[in-house]
């Protein structure tokens, strides 16, 4: 797996994804299903009021998702945040954003494992859940190193199951709303806005979580050197992939509270509250359809997510920010980054010590992906507006005043990220300052912004000639 092999051109990542696929695997990343195994944890967190975390969140990520569509069309390479912040914003900035953001796409892999654990623990609990963990995790990592293509294939069949079953679930729970309290009672604002239990940081720190349910689209924007003609397709799909699923989410949530408006105080393990709330409503029947279709999902939005993350180590290493030498290579043979594939799933194995604590979990998550997010919003408004001085008519709006909005609303979500998981993602961020530290010999040695080609792609070959 060398740069340069016997004269021969290093192995590059193909342009084989499409729009159709671009969304497919945005939509297997963020996991349609995601919205059931969050409801008992966000919903306590909330006080009954998942929905209204929801819209707040898909807000957010709007203005969010705007902003990577601006950013993608300037830089179209594997990358993402880390990419636009540091071309647009500054060398360090960019590391120390990359370097953030490492948490959720490392740790995200582990979530899904450790869903899929916890649920089929529940139903064989004479498996443990760290025999799920692994057996699932090196099921994905081989996908993986096969190539996106393949891995595509079976993220389609998935979410078009998860689609399908999300909605099956959304009316069976409206009919049975319907049942009991008439035809009005699918119209409540008390499953919105509940004035009781209403506690604005809760509701914030539930919102603050559920910002990883739309990593979707930036995993979308990581995939720019293996999309056709990726400035137009990969805007398109960030977007489709956020507003797609934040009003998915918000009306699905909606309608669970009102199917079980006093779930906050009477789950009894909000770990596998949805499988309390199918009890609940009387609707057991759809526990195995859900138990296959969710189990499913996980592991194609390990998948998605896997493959996101060993992009943004490669593109971490081929720029020497990393040592090049192990993230900074593919495979000859199927031209995806093994070993970044390899130590990603190595780390998801985490999920073992996890599984008491997924609202933990998920927290520690959210830190990486909303610090990113404040970063990739201002990004746009330096590359634009600051750098690129588009400051006419229009221009102001498109260039400062949505991805300013973009970065408001992610600082207000930051500050309901809860306090155990900051504190441990500070400890990350200090872990990797010390280690730029060492790499750039005190700070002397700047990373340096790599060469693009016409298409945005990197040219390993040309560089290293040019270097000797």
């Amino acid at each position: 797996m060398t740069t340069v092999e016997q004269g021969r051109p290093a192995p590059k990542l193909r342009r084989v994804l499409t729009l159709r696929l671009l969304v497919v695997f945005g939509i297997a990343y963020l996991a349609p299903t995601v919205v059931f195994d969050q409801f008992g944890v966000t919903t306590e967190k909330t006080g009954g009021m998942q929905a209204l975390a929801f819209v707040i969140t898909t807000i957010a990520m709007f203005f969010t998702a705007y902003s990577y569509s601006r950013m993608v069309k300037a830089y179209p390479r594997a990358g993402s945040a880390y990419t636009y912040v540091q071309r647009s914003v500054n060398p360090w900035v960019g590391f120390f954003t990359g370097w953030v953001m490492l948490i959720d796409y490392l740790l995200l892999p582990m979530i899904c494992y450790l869903l899929l654990g916890i649920y089929m623990h529940d139903v064989l609990p004479m498996i443990p859940v760290a025999v799920w963990v692994i057996a699932a995790a090196a099921f994905v990592a081989v996908f993986n190193i096969i190539g996106v293509r393949a891995a595509g294939r079976v993220n389609s069949v998935v979410v078009v199951a998860q689609v399908a079953f999300s909605l099956v679930l959304a009316v069976v729970l409206a009919v049975v709303v319907a049942q009991v309290s008439g035809p009005l009672g699918l119209f409540d604002s008390r499953a919105v806005v509940n004035p009781d239990t209403f506690d604005f940081g809760k509701v914030l720190g539930g919102a603050a979580v559920l910002a990883t349910s739309f990593l979707g689209f930036d995993a979308v924007s990581t995939f720019a050197e293996e999309t056709v003609e990726p400035r137009k397709t990969v805007p398109r799909a960030v977007m489709l992939v956020s507003v797609g699923a934040g009003v998915g989410f918000s009306v699905i949530s909606y309608v669970m509270n009102l199917a079980w408006p006093t779930a906050y105080r009477d789950m009894k393990d909000p770990n596998v509250g949805i499988l309390e709330l199918f009890q609940h409503t009387g609707i057991e029947w759809i526990k195995v359809p859900f138990l296959i279709v969710d189990n499913a999902s996980s592991l194609v939005c390990a998948m998605a997510a896997l493959a996101a993350v060993s992009r943004i180590l490669y593109g971490m290493g081929r720029d020497g920010v990393l040592p090049r030498r192990v993230f900074g290579r593919l495979s000859p043979r199927f031209q995806t980054p093994v070993f970044n594939i390899l130590i990603t799933s190595a780390v998801s194995l985490t999920a073992i010590f996890y599984a008491d604590d997924l609202f933990g979990a998920a927290s520690l998550i959210s830190f990486g992906a909303i610090t990113g997010f404040v970063f990739v919003n201002y990004s746009a408004i330096s590359h634009y507006f600051i750098r690129g001085r588009q400051r006419q008519g229009a221009d102001v709006v498109r260039n400062l005043v949505l991805p300013g909005i973009g970065v408001i609303i992610s600082v207000v979500l930051w500050f309901g990220i809860d306090m155990d998981a900051k504190l441990l993602g500070l400890a990350w961020l200090v872990l990797g300052v010390i280690y730029i530290a060492i790499r750039s010999k005190g700070f002397r040695v700047p990373p340096t912004p790599i060469d693009l080609d016409e298409t945005g792609a990197l040219d390993m070959t040309e560089r290293d000639a040019a270097r000797g």
